[in-house]
């Protein structure tokens, strides 16, 4: 299964699913740990609706725990998706293409997980959120036109379009979806207009990627303070060591600041560790899906490894990677 239409947030939801599964020393990723996932995210759409219905990540411990119990033994590595939870993400899929949503959020895996209705999430939200029809008026009350990554909604388009989109919102990695994304989409989607006429032009795919990594996009409306930060960031591996380098001045600041008042480096120790812990699980999420675009996943049992919208992005983010 590939998550290349999910928003950060919902790609969250499905990381910190698997930790749930883990902690209850569960085999196989169900409902139930998307649920906790979805309550692990309070600022996504999800959450957000829940609570707003009295709903939150305790009851739902103290739901699972009645209905659920326990494993015995440490799990390590992967854990799989139970069926239900598989058949959940790919109606999350269906809820987002039904409101002309161009992503997938926490809201339509909220909405999917209802709709499955069958797993042990559902049957907790059934018995607390009575009508549980409440739950889908709610999430849709709450969208007013709104997604967790700024995919709102979408007009229908052609074949072209929506791979155009995606791959656009692909590049974009999560950021605000800018013109430079668009632009390079157009140019990497397979047979379209667009497309065509620029390669009559004589406008070259490579040429203009090569010239969007070269100009910064701040003295334009493109310009977004969270981008502007990214791209003053690296990873380095340093023998055993994962060094994250952060470069923007207002990150600099923040931590001479917390330096001098701690006066000297900050290490996770201590009740400052679960202050390391959503950093931890960021940094990994990242190098997980960098793994994901410089190695091409084999043919598997859940069907072809990639799309034409994975192939795109991987083909033109690749290359910069090893630059």
């Amino acid at each position: 299964m590939t998550f290349e239409k999910f928003t950060v947030k919902a790609r969250q939801v499905v990381v910190t699913a698997q930790e749930q599964a883990r902690l209850l020393k569960h085999t196989h990723i169900g409902t139930e740990h998307i649920l906790l996932g979805l309550l692990e995210v309070p600022d996504g759409t999800a959450a957000k609706v829940l609570h707003q219905l009295g709903y939150d990540k305790d009851t739902a411990r103290a739901d699972i725990a009645a209905l659920v119990e326990p494993g015995t033994q440490e799990l390590s590595g992967h854990i799989p998706f139970a069926p239900r939870a598989k058949k959940t993400l790919e109606l999350a899929l269906r809820e987002a293409q039904q409101l002309h949503h161009r992503d997938i959020g926490t809201e339509h895996i909220l909405l999917a997980l209802v709709r499955e209705g069958e797993g042990a999430g559902a049957q907790v939200l059934a018995e607390r959120i009575k009508p549980v029809g409440r739950i889908r008026a709610a999430v849709l009350a709450s969208l007013e036109g709104t997604q967790d990554a700024g995919g709102g909604p979408w007009p229908a388009g052609t074949p072209a379009t929506e791979d155009t989109v995606s791959t656009a919102s692909a590049l974009a990695g999560g950021a605000p979806v800018g013109s430079h994304h668009l632009l390079e989409a157009m140019l990497r989607a397979e047979n379209s207009m667009a497309a065509r006429v620029l390669r009559e032009l004589g406008v070259d795919a490579d040429t203009v990627a090569a010239k969007i990594d070269e100009l910064d996009p701040e003295t334009t409306t493109d310009a977004n303070p969270e981008e502007a930060a990214a791209r003053r960031m690296e990873i380095r591996l340093v023998g055993e060591e994962v060094h994250l380098v952060l470069r923007d001045p207002a990150t600099v600041a923040a931590a001479r600041k917390v330096t001098e008042l701690s006066d000297g480096p900050i290490r996770g120790t201590g009740p400052v560790a679960g202050l390391f812990v959503p950093l931890w699980r960021s940094v990994n999420q990242l190098l997980a899906e960098l793994q994901r675009v410089l190695e091409p996943e084999p043919e598997g049992a859940d069907g072809p490894a990639e799309s034409k919208v994975v192939r795109a992005v991987r083909s033109v983010l690749a290359p910069r990677l090893r630059r």
